[in-house]
């Protein structure tokens, strides 16, 4: 049983991605809607930074005119990329040792893949979790069938017997099947 991946998780929402120069009045209606959503800030192929709508109010408090302020100006750029193909143990404690503004997720070339949410940070502790029990618990009857068959086979049983049940003192009864009765 493989391990999941970062690119397992749904990277592909809560998140917009936006051209450096693009305008923070701009990106404000988007996060009317969605205010949880990240702004990323592109620039060709690479992810520079990261806005939020709490930078924008933080910034706004400070006097910040969002009609003239471009997103480049305002963004954080602590930006960790993580490969997809990264389990998602060794991802989650690379993410957590580091703490950067944002997590994208990237292809082995290099290319964008998606936005690893905080909510897909707490996603993937609780199905990384799941999956240490699952495979703990494959891996504790595997041992167990191991060493049965072990025993079947000094006792000269068979594996199918033990997966599925023995049938010894099982043998069906014959019972008189009553003759039909004619009503005629």
């Amino acid at each position: 049983m493989e391990e999941p991946t970062v690119a397992d998780m749904s990277i592909t929402d809560e998140h917009i991605v936006v051209a450096t120069k693009t305008k923070v009045s701009d990106i404000c209606q988007e996060l009317s809607k969605n205010p949880e959503h990240a702004i990323l800030v592109k620039k060709g192929k690479d992810i520079l930074g990261v806005v939020t709508a709490r930078d924008i109010f933080a910034k706004m408090a400070e006097g910040l005119n969002a009609t003239k302020v471009k997103v480049d100006k305002i963004m954080r750029t602590n930006i960790l990329a993580v490969q997809g193909k990264t389990p998602l143990s060794k991802g989650l404690d690379i993410m957590s040792s580091t703490a950067p503004d944002a997590v994208i997720v990237i292809d082995e070339s290099g290319d964008f893949l998606g936005y690893f949410s905080i909510r897909d940070y707490r996603e993937a502790t609780r199905r990384l979790e799941a999956h240490l029990l699952m495979a703990a618990r494959l891996s504790r009857s595997r041992r167990a069938i191991t060493e049965k068959k072990i025993e079947e086979e000094d006792s000269g049983g068979d594996l199918l017997d033990l997966l599925l049940g023995s049938n010894e003192g099982d043998e069906l009864e014959e019972t008189e099947v009553p003759s039909m009765i004619s009503l005629d």
